[in-house]
């Protein structure tokens, strides 16, 4: 048997070959509801032991499905699924490996993201963190360091850095840094400081990132995308 084969060998009866889960193509993932119930359903699968040590928890994974869409980076989900439960490259660890369960966490994840989605795009938006909202004291400082970790993850998803952003989207982005590094001093404010600074970007973006196209493009956003156009042409 190859190194490959082995590699990616079947772990029992019924389960299938890792390697044949491939990369979903978000236009053919059915949306299904997602609330409450399937909120603490992924929060509580990814507490669960057996997954990759850098695997993300509930708070860094909002934050970085927000910086996905705030921030598209023009990636396919076979990039950016693997960093969620801990992995570089498209492998998918056995803790998803039967097909029921990958197909599952990944319909929760993509669920996810459309509600994130939904509420940054009402106008007016009145986003307000899920999986921050509840939390108090320490509790809810380690999980606005993990959401700002998720949030700058996302970021490096992309080769462009800040090239071609506004100064404002810079700003921004500086401080959704430095309110959530490890070194931050929270502040009363932080949440909202975060908040205001996702919307600035919001108002600058050309697509939802991997949620596909805006129905209605913001008018900066047109204008941007146009003179990056004509600018790598």
């Amino acid at each position: 048997m190859s190194s490959l084969a082995k590699r990616y060998r079947s772990g029992g009866a019924g389960r299938p070959d890792p390697g044949e889960l491939m990369p979903p193509d978000l236009r053919t993932v059915a949306a299904a509801p997602f609330g409450g119930t399937q909120r603490d359903r992924l929060t509580a699968w990814l507490r669960e032991a057996g997954w990759p040590r850098e695997h993300m928890e509930i708070a860094t994974l909002e934050g970085y499905l927000v910086a996905l869409i705030a921030w598209p980076v023009g990636i396919s989900s076979g990039a950016w699924l693997p960093p969620i439960w801990g992995e570089r490259g498209w492998k998918v660890p056995n803790k998803i490996a039967a097909r029921s369960q990958y197909e599952e966490f990944v319909s929760l994840v993509v669920g996810f993201m459309r509600d994130l989605d939904r509420g940054l795009s009402r106008q007016p938006s009145r986003f307000e963190s899920s999986v921050l909202h509840d939390l108090k004291g320490s509790a809810r400082i380690k999980a606005l360091h993990g959401w700002g970790k998720g949030f700058m993850t996302a970021l490096t998803l992309g080769s462009q850095g800040l090239k071609g952003r506004s100064s404002s989207a810079g700003a921004a982005v500086r401080l959704i840094a430095g309110t959530t590094s490890a070194s931050a001093t929270f502040g009363p404010q932080a949440v909202g400081d975060v908040v205001s600074a996702i919307m600035a970007l919001l108002e600058q973006r050309t697509s939802r990132g991997p949620l596909g196209l805006l129905e209605v493009a913001h008018p900066q956003a047109i204008e941007r995308e146009s003179l990056l156009k004509s600018v790598t042409c």
